[in-house]
């Protein structure tokens, strides 16, 4: 018969709300970073189950959110690196296009994949801080101790981003 005492139900119920705090944030980081929800949410629950792992193993890591932050960002590498080797060059296009939808929304979806083409044109770095900041919403000090830079780099770079992701999307105006 095995007893759980009140520290081992206290580490439960922390990690069950630790993963009820983090899946919003990390669902919508994965989806901004592969483009593809049910990738997303694969990704997402890789990176939740490895902290959960984490957890049980060796006990709650010192910044749980860096933690699952950080597995996610490899996975979407990874699995973006899979995509860009396994997918024709036609097909990557076609991807970024919006799908036929109703008449109401086009112009919107429209709008979301101009705005996600100028991100994707952007340097990994910048794509990482926007996506970290305005899609996982994390804090600057999140985001530092996750990139493990300053707050004041991460202000930065988000400055930069937000300039180079303005003039992306102008540039895209322009052509079209």
């Amino acid at each position: 018969m095995t007893f759980f005492g009140p520290d081992v139900l206290y580490l439960v119920m922390t990690l069950k709300e630790t993963i009820e705090e983090l899946t919003p944030g990390v669902l919508r980081y994965c989806r901004g970073r592969t483009g593809c929800a049910s990738l997303a949410e694969d990704l997402a629950q890789e990176a939740l189950a490895a902290l959960v792992s984490r957890w049980r193993r060796i006990g709650p890591p010192k910044n749980p959110a860096g933690f699952v932050y950080t597995i996610a960002r490899r996975r979407c590498g990874r699995a973006e690196l899979r995509r860009r080797i396994l997918m024709p060059l036609g097909l990557i296009a076609d991807a970024a296009s919006p799908a036929p939808e109703l008449e109401d929304r086009v112009d919107q979806r429209q709008q979301f994949a101009a705005a996600y083409r100028a991100l994707m044109t952007l340097p990994r770095h910048d794509r990482e801080v926007l996506l970290l900041i305005a899609v996982a919403e994390l804090d600057q000090r999140n985001v530092a101790d996750l990139l493990g830079v300053s707050v004041s780099a991460v202000k930065m770079r988000l400055h930069r981003a937000r300039q180079r992701l303005t003039h992306a999307m102008e540039v895209a105006d322009e052509s079209a």
